[in-house]
């Protein structure tokens, strides 16, 4: 029995996954068949697509970039977990050769139809539609991805004991490419004290030393939280405030105002999934002339 199309997301990111949609989508309406996606664990794309219709299977892998002496294991690696099933087509999005390689050994073993093709578009959104164009795949231009944002009770309980309304800011990203300068991320907080209860502060564990000096009962550390618990906070706050990363992704999924930083070396994949709330953008390296525009928004 074939398994159903395949796409195999190199891409590491939570924007990555939810930039994917509407390729995984597009292929959904024109094969009419569920899809198998094949993706990084970082993505977290299992808890992002979850309870998904157009998702029939989520394999999630480790393709971390392996040392120069490792890339034949890793090539094993992932030869080995796709072994056990049969493919009829496998969309590749990415352009690594030693994933490549790992396609093409695995087509020794198993009959199915190979399509990628090397990225020369900037931004992976423009290279899924692409391949999509390549194909003669129709886009689907609407976005109604949909993130679960059922929680435990336990969180939920948690959760409630924090007055509303509420807002969330979120201040570096995986790379650590935009950085809001203390100064000014000083000026937005005391201004989001005074119209707001609660302020969830976000940052990932590896910089959660960043926050310490703004932490207090009214402003609350978000890194302990998984993706769906901040996809249920991020729901319930009535501004987000962050940069071109997981969180502002997500921002652009939900139907309320949004900040989102970028700097000008990242100035554009964001801006390609169209909002359901209200938004401005803000190129960090100028935040000094927009910061008073920026504390009238919020």
């Amino acid at each position: 029995m074939k398994d159903n199309i395949v796409v195999f997301m190199p891409n590491r990111g939570i924007g990555d996954a939810i930039f994917h949609y509407r390729f995984c989508k597009s292929l959904y309406n024109h094969h009419n068949k569920t899809i198998t996606l094949i993706a990084p664990r970082t993505t977290k794309a299992n808890q992002i697509y979850k309870n998904n219709k157009i998702f029939r299977r989520i394999i999630l892998l480790n393709l971390q970039r392996p040392s120069f002496l490792g890339y034949f294991k890793k090539i094993l690696y992932i030869v080995n977990k796709l072994l056990d099933s049969n493919y009829e087509k496998i969309y590749y999005t990415g352009d690594h050769k030693w994933q490549i390689i790992s396609l093409l050994i695995l087509k020794l073993f198993k009959r199915f139809e190979l399509i990628y093709s090397p990225i020369k578009k900037y931004y992976i959104i423009d290279h899924l539609d692409f391949l999509l164009k390549k194909s003669n795949i129709d886009l689907d231009f609407d976005n109604n991805l949909k993130i679960s944002d059922k929680i435990s009770k336990k969180k939920k309980l948690r959760l409630s004991k924090y007055k509303k309304p509420w807002v969330f800011i979120s201040i570096d990203t995986a790379a650590d490419q935009i950085k809001i300068p203390e100064k000014y991320l000083e000026l937005i907080i005391n201004k989001l004290k005074k119209k707001y209860n609660t302020i969830f502060l976000n940052t990932n564990r590896e910089n959660k030393n960043k926050i310490k000096p703004f932490l207090n009962n009214k402003i609350i550390p978000t890194f302990e939280y998984n993706i769906l618990e901040i996809n249920y906070i991020m729901k319930n706050s009535k501004l987000f405030i962050g940069n071109d990363s997981g969180p502002g992704n997500l921002s652009t999924l939900l139907n309320h105002k949004s900040i989102i930083f970028l700097s000008k070396n990242t100035s554009g994949e964001i801006k390609k999934i169209m909002s359901r709330g209200k938004r401005i953008f803000i190129i960090v390296e100028q935040i000094e002339k927009k910061i008073i525009n920026l504390l009238k928004f919020i």
